[in-house]
């Protein structure tokens, strides 16, 4: 796709929007592993020329604007990270887990290829027997099991719904590096952290919860970002290479023309609807996928959009994938910058590999 098709791809036709919510989230919890690894420390678990060490971290902040990421002991499970973040959703409100009856497993990770690793987390729970499985879709994993959840919860097919991720990013990086210029594809890994979301939805009140849904993908880009690194392994004898592989700088290309022109319809699509001038017109809060800060501070400025109003922890965290969105929005709770019931409204916007773009607007 060149950069004209980007630029003129219409994003919106099939934009859900709601005037009155179906949806809300009632408690998010987050389990973020005590072991912060910054560059320096990153340096010593990599395998490479001394050449190359001596300048890594410098060439990851400079490339990035990544401090640290955080990792999980060796030997942690998805399922035991996302159990944790539940754990805290729960003691957060007043649902009782066997109230539960749908969970979603949502992430690029998971333990086992079968059966779902939604099953294995209820097995840890102790939870009742209820719908469980697993949806996958790279980093936006989270926000598509929120586009299910508000389907089920539309419907009436549930009643009370757990989300949780878990993401152990640390184990697909690849840390051997023989020169530079391996850094096009391995930069990637070197920024991914570990963590565990989770989030408990249930029925609105009708006046907050989920407003707009809109998760796009444009296939032709999956090759630029995938894991195993080896795309043709099945026809190779089935030798799995785990390493995550992403070609950083075509497809940070694709991500910023991609995000530029959604941003810009986006824009005029609230205008036609509501007539809003600006994009922070009824809009509190932008939510990216943390990519890195680099990227985020680079749309913002294209955009001229207020940093104060989108919140960064790549830096200090890491990419923790489809754990990214969440994290923030616990972060902003727990400070006070965002509150339930107080009437803000947050811009959830996605970004992944396949390519996967698109947002989730949500009333607070």
């Amino acid at each position: 796709m060149g950069t004209t098709k980007l630029n003129h791809y219409d994003y919106f036709n099939t934009l859900q929007t709601f005037k009155t919510p179906a949806s809300k989230i009632v408690s998010i919890g987050v389990e973020i592993p005590e072991n912060t690894v910054d560059n320096e420390a990153l340096v010593e678990l990599i395998n490479a020329p001394a050449a190359v060490k001596k300048i890594l971290p410098a060439i990851i902040m400079r490339a990035t604007k990544c401090k640290s990421r955080v990792y999980s002991p060796p030997g942690t499970s998805p399922s035991d990270l996302a159990i944790a973040a539940a754990q805290k959703a729960f003691e957060r409100c007043d649902v009782d887990p066997a109230e539960i009856d749908t969970l979603i497993f949502s992430s690029t990770d998971m333990d086992t290829l079968e059966p779902a690793t939604a099953n294995i987390v209820q097995k840890k729970m102790g939870l009742k027997i209820t719908n469980a499985f697993d949806i996958s879709n790279a980093c936006n994993s989270f926000l598509q099991a929120m586009n299910v959840a508000n389907s089920f919860l539309t419907t009436g097919a549930s009643k009370k719904v757990l989300i949780v991720s878990g993401e152990v990013g640390s184990y697909v990086c690849n840390r051997n590096i023989n020169s530079i210029r391996e850094l096009e594809t391995k930069m990637g890994g070197l920024t991914l952290g570990d963590a565990g979301a989770a989030m408990i939805m249930a029925p609105s009140d009708g006046t907050s919860g989920l407003l707009e849904i809109n998760l796009l993908s444009m296939g032709e880009h999956w090759e630029m970002c995938h894991v195993p690194e080896t795309t043709d392994w099945r026809q190779n004898g089935g030798k799995i290479h785990g390493w995550f592989y992403l070609d950083m700088p075509k497809l940070a290309r694709v991500a910023k023309e991609a995000t530029e022109g959604y941003f810009r319809q986006y824009q005029q699509v609230r205008k036609t609807l509501y007539g809003e001038n600006a994009i922070f017109d009824h809009l509190d809060l932008i939510i990216p996928h943390q990519i890195s800060r680099k990227f985020i501070e680079k749309i913002a400025s294209t955009l001229d959009y207020d940093l104060e109003k989108i919140h960064i922890v790549a830096d200090v965290l890491g990419n923790t994938a489809s754990t990214s969105i969440p994290l923030v929005l616990s972060a902003l709770l727990d400070e006070g910058n965002l509150a339930y019931g107080s009437g803000q409204e947050a811009m959830l916007y996605g970004a992944a590999s396949g390519f996967g773009i698109g947002h989730l607007r949500i009333r607070f």
